[in-house]
C-alpha cells in the first residue's frame, strides 16, 4: 500500500483553515463618542457567530459601573447598551471619560467614550409652510448635525459660550444667526429656511405689485397732466381777465381824471352863480340911473 505524506506548506494552509483566527473577530463600538448625564449609550460590535460576549463600562478611574453578557448572532453581530443617570456623580458614576471593554474568550478590545454635562443646541427647521426640512446641516462653530425628518435637530458643543449658527441646504438660501449656549439644553425654536423657489416666487410678485403700481401710478399721471391742461387753460383765461382788468384799471382811472375835471368846472360854475345876485344888482341899478338920466334929458329938451 502507498501511503502519500503531507507536504509542511500545504499542513499549515490545512491548520489555518480549520482554527478560528478569533483575534481579527472581535470588535466593539458604540453609537457616539460623548454622552450626557440621562443618555442611553448603544454598544455594538462582531465576534465569533454565537458566542457569548461579555461588556463591561469603566469609569474615569477604572471602576465597574455597569457590565452585561449578550450573545452573537449567526453574522457574528452583536448589540447591547448602558443607561447613565440622569444626574452625575451619583456613587461611581462621576463626569469624565470611560472604557467599553469586551471580552470573548481570551480577547478583549476597548473603545473609549466620555460623559459630560450636555451642552447642545437645539431646534426645529421648517420651510416657508411649516413642513419640517430633512437633511439640513446646522452647524453651530464647529460643531454640526443633520436634521431629522421633522426638522429637529441637536448639535452637542464641548463647551459653553456665544457662537454663529447656520443651517444649510441644496435649494435653500443659508440661514445665520448668533447663539448663546450654556450648560443643559439651549433651545433656539423654529427657524424657516426660504427656498430659492419661494424667493424666485416672491420676486415675480413683488414684480407684478411693480407692475399694477406702474400702471396706477400711469393713469394718475395722465389724470394729472389732464388736470395740469384745464389748469392751463384756466391760467390762460386768468391772464385775459387780468388783461381786460388792467384796461378798466386804465378806463376807471381816465373817467376818476374825467370827473375831476367835471368837479372843477362845477366848482367854477358854482363860484359864477354865486356872484350872479350882485351882478343882477348892478345892472338894474344901471337901468334906474340910465332911465332917471334919460327922463332928466327930455326935461332938459322939452323946456
Amino acid at each position: 500500500m502507498r501511503t502519500r505524506t503531507l507536504s509542511l506548506p500545504f499542513f499549515l494552509v490545512l491548520c489555518l483553515i480549520a482554527t478560528p483566527v478569533m483575534a481579527a473577530t472581535l470588535t466593539v463600538t458604540t453609537n457616539a463618542d460623548s454622552y450626557a448625564p440621562g443618555d442611553t449609550i448603544v454598544v455594538t460590535g462582531t465576534a465569533v457567530a454565537n458566542t457569548d460576549v461579555t461588556i463591561q463600562l469603566l469609569n474615569p478611574n477604572n471602576q465597574l459601573v455597569d457590565i452585561t453578557y449578550v450573545t452573537s448572532g449567526s453574522d457574528g453581530s452583536y448589540t447591547t447598551s448602558f443607561k447613565t443617570p440622569s444626574t452625575m456623580p451619583t456613587g461611581q458614576w462621576i463626569l469624565g471619560t470611560y472604557t467599553v471593554k469586551a471580552f470573548m474568550g481570551s480577547q478583549s478590545v476597548t473603545k473609549t467614550i466620555t460623559i459630560q454635562l450636555r451642552i447642545a443646541v437645539t431646534g426645529k427647521v421648517v420651510d416657508s409652510a411649516g413642513a419640517g426640512v430633512s437633511g439640513a446641516t446646522v452647524t453651530v462653530g464647529t460643531a454640526s448635525a443633520t436634521t431629522a425628518s421633522d426638522g429637529s435637530f441637536t448639535v452637542s458643543l464641548s463647551s459653553e459660550g456665544t457662537y454663529t449658527m447656520k443651517v444649510t441646504k441644496t435649494g435653500y438660501y443659508t440661514y445665520t444667526e448668533t447663539v448663546t449656549a450654556t450648560t443643559g439644553t439651549t433651545n433656539v425654536g423654529t427657524i424657516t429656511l426660504t427656498s430659492l423657489e419661494d424667493k424666485i416666487a416672491a420676486l415675480e410678485q413683488e414684480v407684478a405689485d411693480l407692475s399694477d403700481q406702474v400702471a396706477a401710478l400711469t393713469s394718475e399721471v395722465d389724470a394729472l397732466n389732464t388736470s395740469l391742461a384745464a389748469a392751463n387753460s384756466e391760467i390762460a383765461s386768468l391772464k385775459t381777465q387780468i388783461t381786460q382788468l388792467a384796461a378798466l384799471t386804465t378806463t376807471v382811472q381816465q373817467l376818476q381824471s374825467t370827473a375831476n375835471s367835471l368837479r372843477s368846472s362845477v366848482d367854477s360854475l358854482q363860484a359864477t352863480v354865486a356872484q350872479l345876485p350882485a351882478f343882477y344888482a348892478l345892472a338894474f341899478i344901471g337901468i334906474i340911473i340910465a332911465v332917471i338920466a334919460v327922463i332928466l334929458v327930455y326935461r332938459k329938451i322939452a323946456k
